[in-house]
């Protein structure tokens, strides 16, 4: 496959879903690096600017000292107890979520990862310098990201199970604690791993809101299991590409320690890539298709609300406590978009010919449009050879006839891309998911 065609299938195929995933961070400081650009929220609302509606969670006692495990432990006691208890069953899943991240900055803490020197999304979650680090591979890298998405499956399933529409739950974020050294002496607040993602610039929230004080509500169930099908994605996406020619030189800026790998990197890195576990494409097509589904999900919920209290996602009557507010136009034009990206997904739609030509210059493939889900489903195993690709083109059992099948809406596309454009567009793009 050539450059062209990847920029195809990640530019035109998810593009509004990798930009999505930036957000991850803004809530608990996870690996896509971005900076969280948020500005000042006024609100006259009594709930959204001053004390909780609702006490402190089981859960958040336990996040706020920094207890993961012996949190987990207790709100699995609490639901033996009372199985239909959705509020433990969400809190549940925070923690479990948030395990996810902490055994995961462990991990990077173990092999004295330098946050500030990635590029790579899955490595920019800032941790403690590691004076004594361990050596990194490309098969150790590997199974921390596998555990990773192991980790955020088991949040994702908890939150699944919840049924209730009413569910609510509020935590201080402010306070919330990882210990990514394991030792649990150097521990690391959730508000200075954002500030450090934000180039330890202070957030304008924090005036009216220091706690950083967020209630959670059926919506944001959705919400987040989608960021854990997202994230879980974007690993296997990783994993299923063979990544160890070359490895050495990719990661030598923010791994101190890394072993040789025997594996003869191609002179065109791009071009030698090949597919090494194709199942795990599938399983990431799978996923996006989820994370469209549970957008869906997300905005029903949020757009049905009338309270307003210290709200994560907004509606246009409630204050967005992070400044950030959405409005109904930009809902409309992001479910559009992820419409036509589901439908490609699913095989229901797909990529025009007129986008196939950047992938060889010729007009080869007129009045035949790729079928995504075919192409991941069974993907080539010289994924990224260019020569074949000048050569014969795209193979054509991943073609079809145009006219047999619809092809993708690119203008829905970029009607959503446009609408979060200027000041802050990425940011709200980014919470949208």
């Amino acid at each position: 496959m050539t450059r062209g065609f990847l920029l195809l299938l990640f530019v035109v195929a998810i593009p509004l879903l990798v930009k999505s995933a930036a957000v991850a961070s803004c809530v608990v400081a996870e690996l896509v690096g971005t900076d969280c650009a948020v500005v000042e929220t006024t609100s006259d609302d009594p709930a959204a600017s001053s004390g909780s509606t609702q006490s402190p969670s089981l859960a958040e006692s336990y996040l706020h000292q920094g207890k993961f495990a012996e949190g987990e432990t207790a709100l699995l006691l609490a639901l033996d107890a009372s199985p239909n208890d959705d509020s433990a069953r969400f809190g549940l899943g925070v923690i479990q979520f948030l395990r996810a991240v902490e055994n995961f900055g462990q991990s990077l803490y173990e092999y004295g990862a330098i946050s500030e020197n990635s590029s790579m999304m899955f490595l920019r979650l800032p941790v403690p310098k590691n004076d004594n680090p361990s050596t990194i591979s490309y098969r150790a890298l590997g199974r921390v990201l596998d555990a990773f998405a192991t980790d955020l499956n088991r949040a994702e399933v908890t939150l699944a199970s919840i049924k209730d529409d009413n569910v609510k739950m509020s935590l201080r974020l402010s306070e919330i604690q990882f210990d990514f050294t394991t030792v649990g002496k150097e521990r690391t607040k959730l508000i200075d791993l954002l500030k450090a993602m934000n180039r330890g610039q202070q957030f304008d929230f924090q005036k009216q809101n220091p706690e950083f004080r967020i209630s959670f509500d059926r919506g944001d169930v959705a919400w987040l299991r989608a960021y854990c099908h997202l994230l879980s994605a974007m690993v296997n996406v990783y994993r299923a590409i063979d990544e160890e020619p070359g490895f050495e030189r990719r990661v030598e800026n923010f791994f101190p320690k890394i072993e040789k790998s025997l594996a003869v990197e191609d002179p065109n890195w791009l071009d030698g890539l090949s597919i090494a576990d194709p199942p795990r494409l599938r399983r990431a097509r799978l996923q996006l298709i989820s994370v469209c589904e549970l957008n869906r999900e997300t905005w029903h919920h949020i757009r049905a609300e009338t309270d307003n209290d210290f709200e994560w996602l907004s509606n246009p009557k409630q204050t967005d406590q992070l400044g950030l507010p959405i409005t109904k136009q930009q809902v409309d034009a992001w479910l559009g978009a992820l419409t036509e990206l589901e439908s490609l997904l699913k095989g229901e739609s797909l990529i025009p010919s007129s986008l196939l030509i950047f992938i060889d210059g010729e007009n080869r493939h007129a009045g035949k449009g790729l079928n995504l889900k075919r192409f991941l489903d069974d993907p080539p195993l010289d994924l990224m050879n260019a020569k074949r690709m000048r050569d014969k083109g795209i193979d054509a059992k991943y073609l079809e006839d145009e006219k047999s099948r619809k092809v993708i809406d690119i203008a829905k596309l970029f009607l959503a891309i446009q609408l979060f454009d200027g000041p802050f567009g990425f940011g709200r793009a980014a919470r949208m998911n």
